[in-house]
């Protein structure tokens, strides 16, 4: 695959630039594909498989708790038992990277 246009190398080693990749690349990229601004948990999780990216599941209970999506699990959604967990677009203007 590509090298992301947001990476910086030089940041490599930040851990908050690390999760804000995450939250762009896999999780606001699916979303934003969608027609209706949802995609299922599986579908997330198979790209951020595809990228390589472990912190996906961070990044989801991150943006919860910013309410940028939203989805039916007060705890953080776990795979494969919450794989058809719905998640859902709240603020589609957000900027991962502010």
């Amino acid at each position: 695959m590509d090298q992301l246009p947001e990476w910086d190398a030089s940041k490599a080693d930040d851990p908050q630039f690390l999760m804000n990749i995450a939250k762009h690349a896999c999780v606001m990229s699916v979303l934003k594909a969608s027609a209706d601004g949802t995609a299922t948990f599986e579908t997330i999780y198979q790209k951020a498989e595809e990228l390589h990216c472990d912190v996906v599941t961070a990044a989801l209970n991150s943006m919860k708790r910013k309410k940028v999506i939203s989805y039916d699990k007060e705890m953080g959604l776990l795979y494969p038992v919450d794989k058809d967990a719905v998640i859902t677009l709240l603020k589609p203007d957000f900027d991962c990277f502010a």
